[in-house]
């Protein structure tokens, strides 16, 4: 388990950096764009290719590929996963260009679907239009980045996977800053450093795939049978593990049909909830896949029990708490964050909204991220599928229900509550030959919702008592890294009194740590 803590910190780290770039990245983009009609159509065109992001570079394509790849590298050799690897980079390479050939076509049509409230042939549909065809390349450098990901990892090498993202929020921020007024409509400018950066992210990743053998190209074999073995599980994987990517842009799509600014509203939330979601639940799964794969090919099933409940047990300590602590403070993160130029303050109240109720979904979103991954280390793929099927149907029928009744408040809402029937799911179905302590993960995270509910009322009284008195920004800035102090001094000091024993297995993690490097 300290090897896997020692792994996850480094993971967590690149990804904190990345993650702090991103949130740089969205204060630039709502300081230049607001939540005006030029951002609202920029994040529509964005949001299919974000989730191509976060199904493939994020890890979930590696799901369904690290499993068979360490099989193969495991009992077929080196050669063999190379062989599989260069099959991979030639049928990616078709479908990344035919996507983009299909796009450019078919882009008018797309648009009616993910934006039913534009209006064909308005400013804001040919926006949404252009933007769309600009990022259309992106597509192919992302799947092949993904592949290169998931080989990475399944060697180890989490470090320079981790950084891509990071290299990605640099070149959208050097862009937005300095390249973006040079266009005749500067939100262009956005959509042209998203393509930029994803070639960037693919060259970063070649060296070290080089370095490892992996790119030797073997004509004599096309098609390796590990890529059919993957090609049949990657749709349902991707379904299972990314209904919560796949929900946000079902109710970006129903935004359209909203005020302007809500689908500028639900991506800067969604960004604030990515934050630790990313940070926690995708570092200990991206750590955890490898390892547990490993551990079912070699028949150590036991082990794999051991280590995952551990793993969830640790994320739910860590992820409950930082949700109480973004409902406490979800008006004063998204002003230090977000309000600035034309961000006004309604911006910052409808985004503070959305970030809320999103928030409240936060441990059942990171819930669902680590039990994809230990079903799909397992190679069984049909729960986590129906999970996906069962949260992405019930979304589809309260988003419009819930609109309808309470607005952008009620849409965001059913992404939350159909992500906790989804985890629900994944939790009662956890097959009985594995040794995983479903009443200690209970316990343990029934333990940490009750502290971080005292936490949140803490923290909410003293910002509610203390922030209005603080006129200057720096001085607003200052109050709420109290109030968020106060919050982690007082679960911190709680669980300590109590003797919590996912603190004694993070102090452990630490001395493994200090006594490595030492």
């Amino acid at each position: 388990m300290g090897r896997i803590l020692k792994k996850t910190a480094l993971i967590s780290t690149l990804t904190f950096g990345s993650r702090i770039f991103g949130v740089v990245r969205d204060s630039l983009i709502a300081i230049c764009f607001g939540a005006s009609s030029q951002s609202d159509a920029f994040f529509i065109a964005f949001r299919p290719f974000d989730l191509a992001r976060k199904l493939f570079s994020e890890g979930i394509l590696n799901i369904s590929f690290i499993p068979v790849f360490s099989e193969t590298l495991e009992k077929e050799g080196r050669s063999q996963a190379a062989a599989m690897v260069f099959s991979f980079f030639f049928f990616y390479s078709i479908i990344g260009i035919l996507i983009v050939i299909l796009g450019i076509l078919f882009a008018p049509l797309v648009i009616k679907i993910i934006a039913p409230g534009y209006i064909e042939n308005s400013y804001q549909y040919g926006l949404t239009l252009i933007m769309m065809k600009i990022m259309l390349p992106y597509i192919f450098f992302i799947l092949i980045t993904a592949l290169c990901m998931g080989v990475l990892n399944s060697f180890g090498n989490f470090g320079v996977p981790a950084v891509a993202p990071l290299i990605f929020n640099l070149v959208v921020i050097v862009f937005t800053l300095f390249v973006s007024s040079r266009f005749n409509v500067s939100v262009r400018g956005l959509a042209v450093g998203v393509t930029v950066g994803g070639m960037l992210q693919l060259a970063l990743q070649i060296p070290s795939m080089i370095r490892l053998g992996m790119l030797k190209i073997s004509f004599s074999r096309f098609f390796h049978p590990g890529v059919l073995k993957v090609a049949k599980i990657m749709i349902p994987s991707m379904i299972g593990a990314a209904s919560y990517q796949i929900n946000i842009m079902v109710a970006s799509f129903f935004t359209s049909k909203l005020d302007e600014g809500s689908v500028s509203f639900v991506y800067y939330a969604d960004r604030l909830v990515q934050f630790p979601l990313a940070l926690f639940a995708v570092s200990v799964a991206t750590v955890l896949l490898p390892e547990i794969s490993k551990k079912v090919v070699l028949g150590q099933l036991d082990e794999v029990g051991e280590l995952f409940s551990r793993g969830v047990k640790l994320v739910f300590f860590i992820t409950i708490p930082a949700m109480a602590g973004l409902m406490a403070l979800n008006e004063p993160i998204v002003k230090i964050l977000f309000g600035y130029g034309v961000f006004d303050a309604p911006a910052v109240q409808k985004t503070a909204d959305c970030l809320f109720f999103l928030a409240m979904g936060l441990w059942a979103f990171t819930g669902v991220r680590l039990f994809v991954t230990l079903y799909y280390s397992l190679v069984n793929i049909s729960i986590p599928f129906y999970s996906g099927i069962i949260t992405i149907c019930l979304n589809l029928i309260l988003c419009p229900v819930l609109m309808k009744l309470f607005g952008l408040k009620g849409l965001i809402f059913s992404v939350s509550a159909s992500a906790v029937a989804g985890f629900v799911f994944l939790f009662i179905n956890i097959p009985g030959t594995m040794n995983i302590r479903r009443t200690e993960i209970i316990v343990s995270a029934c333990r940490s919702f009750f502290v971080s509910a005292i936490m949140f009322l803490l923290v909410k009284q003293t910002a509610d008592l203390v922030l209005p008195l603080l006129s200057s920004r720096l001085g607003f800035v200052i109050g709420v890294a109290a109030c968020i102090s106060i919050g982690m001094i007082f679960y911190l000091g709680i669980n300590l009194v109590i003797s919590n024993p996912e603190l004694e297995l993070i102090k452990k993690g630490i001395k493994i740590r200090h006594h490595d490097h030492g």
